[in-house]
C-alpha cells in the first residue's frame, strides 16, 4: 500500500491559512517520495454563523493572534462590515471544482482562496470571487461557475467534509498519515514546519 499525506483543511480556517507555508513546504518536499493529498473539511459549513459585533470583534483578535504566531498577514477590513455569514461551505466547494478543472493547480488555488479571503477581502458569499481567481489559473469564469454549481461538485464537497467526521477529525489544520497499518495523526492543529519534518521522515523510513 502506498503511503499517504493527507491534509484536511478549509480555505476559511485561519489556523490552515497560518499553515499555509507549513503544508505547502511539506508537499513540496516530500511529493516525490509520497502521494499528497488535500480533504476539505468544511469548518464552518453550515451557513448559521453571522457576523455580529461579537462575532466579529472574536475573529479580530483570533486573526490577529494567526498572524502573531505565524507571520502571515492579515487584512481586517472584512471585518468593518457585519451581518454577512462566515459560511465555508462555498470555498470548500471552489476547490473541489477546480480540481475537476484543472487537477495539477488544486494546490496553489487552495491556497489562492485563502489569501483572497484573508489578505485581500474577497466576498466568501460571492462565487464569482473564486470564479475570478480560477481564471488566473487559466480557467474560464463561465466555465468555473458551471462546475461549482453542478451537482456532483456538491456531493463530493459534502462527501470531504462527511469523510473528515467519519474519523474523527472536526478542528483544523489537521494531517492525518495512511499506511498498511491505518490512519494516524501527525498533527491536529497549527505545528511549525521543524516540530514536523522528523515525524515524518521517521514515517517514511519505517
Amino acid at each position: 500500500m502506498q503511503k499517504e499525506i493527507i491534509y484536511i483543511g478549509d480555505p476559511m480556517c485561519s489556523w490552515c491559512y497560518g499553515f499555509t507555508d507549513v503544508i505547502q513546504t511539506i508537499r513540496r518536499n516530500y511529493m516525490e517520495r509520497v502521494k499528497v493529498s488535500l480533504v476539505m473539511g468544511g469548518f464552518r459549513p453550515d451557513g448559521t454563523h453571522m457576523v455580529d459585533p461579537n462575532y466579529r470583534d472574536f475573529l479580530r483578535g483570533h486573526w490577529m493572534e494567526v498572524s502573531r504566531r505565524t507571520g502571515q498577514p492579515f487584512d481586517l477590513a472584512i471585518l468593518n462590515q457585519t451581518g454577512w455569514i462566515y459560511n465555508t461551505e462555498k470555498p470548500c466547494r471552489a476547490v473541489v471544482a477546480m480540481r475537476h478543472l484543472k487537477p495539477e493547480v488544486e494546490w496553489e488555488y487552495f491556497a489562492a482562496v485563502q489569501k483572497g479571503f484573508y489578505h485581500k477581502n474577497h466576498d466568501p458569499n460571492n462565487p464569482e470571487s473564486f470564479a475570478r481567481i480560477a481564471a488566473e489559473f487559466g480557467i474560464d469564469e463561465d466555465c468555473f461557475l458551471h462546475a461549482y454549481g453542478a451537482p456532483g461538485t456538491i456531493e463530493e464537497t459534502q462527501r470531504a467534509f462527511a469523510w473528515a467526521r467519519s474519523i474523527g477529525v472536526n478542528s483544523f489544520p489537521t494531517v492525518v498519515l495512511r499506511d498498511q497499518r491505518g490512519l494516524a495523526a501527525l498533527t491536529v492543529g497549527y505545528q511549525p514546519l521543524e516540530m514536523l519534518e522528523g515525524r515524518l521522515d521517521q514515517w517514511l523510513s519505517m
